[in-house]
């Protein structure tokens, strides 16, 4: 069975507490009376000495047995004063009536001058008090009786006055303990419980104390580290969920992709027969047989590229290799490109030509920016509908430039957004166009690898696709 902890500090402090009482009361049973004999003694000497300066004060007889009277008040004994013979001078209480010196040990009376000594007082074979008597350098005697009753009177009501403050202490000692107990234990059963719900996942569970010592400290990591495991915990479903749905669409890819292979292939090889069968006698049909093969050779040739350089980001052996030209070249190769495209699919392609004229040096791989940008035009018009428009765009804000290729069109879903730039995937939209979806994937790489900030986002009437290139200043380039 295990205990509490509360019980265990409830115990450890009770006792703490009850054992220091307890030694108390023994100090005080076992050495308040030797304590308290100190304490008379030393006053005794201390009255001795007052004694000796009334003795030596010039005052009236009167005046000195006024104060003598008062002194052996306070000192709650009786005092005797002797001259140098031994012969009474002074004696307070019953030793003035008795006028005899006879009770006084011997040994008091032989003392010599300046010597001081502490003798037993016996009345009727009983010890009843105690003698402080010192020899004055005058030769006067004094003797001042401390009785015993005095001495434990007073040590008995110390002793009954602790017992009954021990007893409330007691019951306060229980009091306290347990409020401190509670004080302790409470918030580590708290903490207890949010750790025990973080082990169950359940991290909606805080500590919401105010303490700021290291139960509080103690509290406060704990919910920093609730809400960091819920964070990981979070990305890592979302990275399984990633990994399955990426996994449901390579082999989906690899079924398309072999599907898209046979078509090319078929339709190759078709034409190939009809022009060995000597079918095509016409030198322009014939031309035009060659120039289908040749369309759907580049298609299983960029394919394979795709799939390449796909094969080799994964491996970690894509590279890159930079050199400094000027970008706006590069826009002006690619837009002579695709504007022949674009018209061919009746697809307004507009670009600002006066931009060409300007100069924009950057240190990059002049190849691989032309890939990214031949992504991002084609992607554009896949989605782009006859008679509408895409746009190429730049604007330069100090060191940057950002290339964006706007298309009018429908939107990119939502649920399409966090896995555009993935291998293999392809939005669903209403106008289903085949490819591989390894585009944007490859493109991220590049973009990533030169370190170009990049995205796409939903704007008026279209999806726009970005990327920021870094001017590279004082540098000669070719274009």
């Amino acid at each position: 069975m295990k205990k509490s902890i509360f019980i265990k500090n409830f115990v450890i402090i009770l006792v703490t507490m009850l054992v220091i009482q307890a030694v108390a009361l023994f100090i005080v049973t076992a050495f308040s009376e030797n304590i308290y004999y100190s304490m008379k003694i030393n006053q005794a000497n201390q009255a001795s000495d007052q004694i000796e300066r009334l003795l030596q004060d010039d005052g009236s007889f009167a005046e000195f047995i006024y104060n003598m009277e008062d002194l052996s008040i306070q000192m709650g004994g009786r005092i005797l004063i002797l001259d140098e013979t031994n012969e009474l001078i002074f004696g307070s209480g019953s030793w003035e009536e008795n006028n005899t010196v006879s009770v006084i040990p011997r040994n008091a009376l032989e003392l010599p001058p300046g010597g001081s000594q502490v003798f037993e007082y016996v009345e009727k074979n009983v010890t009843t008090g105690y003698l402080y008597c010192e020899r004055y350098d005058n030769g006067w005697l004094a003797i001042i009786n401390i009785p015993v009753k005095a001495i434990n009177d007073t040590v008995e009501i110390i002793k009954r006055i602790l017992t009954f403050t021990i007893l409330i202490a007691t019951i306060i000692s229980m009091d306290s303990a347990y409020i401190l107990s509670r004080s302790i234990t409470s918030p580590l059963l708290n903490l207890n419980y949010i750790a025990g719900q973080m082990g169950k996942l359940n991290f909606s569970v805080k500590y919401k104390g105010t303490r700021e010592d290291e139960i509080g400290q103690l509290g406060q990591t704990l919910n920093e580290l609730g809400e960091k495991l819920e964070a990981n915990i979070k990305g890592l479903k979302d990275e399984l969920e990633k990994e399955k749905n990426m996994d449901t669409l390579r082999k989906q890819f690899i079924a398309q992709a072999s599907h898209e292979m046979q078509t090319p292939i078929a339709i190759i090889n078709s034409y190939l027969e009809a022009i060995e069968d000597g079918m095509v006698e016409d030198e322009a049909e014939r031309e035009r047989y060659f120039e289908i093969i040749r369309d759907e050779t580049d298609k299983m040739s960029r394919m394979v590229k795709g799939m390449l350089d796909l094969s080799q980001i994964e491996a970690g052996t894509f590279t890159i290799t930079k050199d400094y030209f000027d970008i706006y070249g590069l826009l002006e190769t690619v837009t002579e490109k695709y504007k022949a495209l674009a018209d061919k699919q009746n697809v307004r392609f507009e670009f600002d030509e006066e931009s060409f004229q300007r100069e924009f040096i950057v240190y990059a791989d002049d190849f691989r920016l032309e890939q990214v940008l031949t992504n991002f035009v084609t992607n554009a018009l896949k989605h782009t509908s006859e008679g509408c428009r895409i746009i190429l765009e730049t604007r330069e804000t100090g060191d940057r430039l950002r290339i964006s290729v706007w298309n009018e069109g429908e939107h990119i879903k939502d649920a399409d957004m966090p896995y555009l730039w993935e291998s293999f995937y392809k939005a669903k939209t209403e106008k289903e166009e085949k490819g591989t979806g390894l585009g944007l994937s490859i493109a991220k790489n590049i973009l990533q690898m030169h370190g170009y900030p990049y995205g796409a986002e939903n704007v008026e009437d279209g999806v726009v696709f970005w990327f920021e290139a870094q001017r590279e200043s004082n540098k000669v380039a070719y274009r």
